[in-house]
């Protein structure tokens, strides 16, 4: 069983709404969020900090999230995850 949250944030003005499934491994976490029109893992960095990539990127015509909307996610999850 897979554990899913949602995450509520604005982004110019538009509220903003993320649903991320948790992925665990033997040391690690990972989020897989749909962010607009892509799929994003989020896990974090050997500092610390979260960090997004595309699921596929090797998908070509697949069109890219915003990076300012990707920032203000990745901003809101950090604050959560606090």
């Amino acid at each position: 069983m897979s554990e899913s949250i949602t995450v509520n944030f604005i982004y110019k003005d538009v509220a903003q709404e993320v649903t991320c499934t948790l992925r665990l491994s033997a040391y690690t976490y990972q989020f897989i969020c749909q962010v607009g029109k892509s799929e994003l893992i989020l896990e974090k960095d050997d500092e610390g900090k979260l960090r997004a990539f595309d699921a596929d990127p090797f998908s070509s015509g697949k069109p890219k999230a915003e990076a300012g909307l990707v920032r203000a996610f990745i901003e809101e999850m950090e604050r959560i995850l606090q």
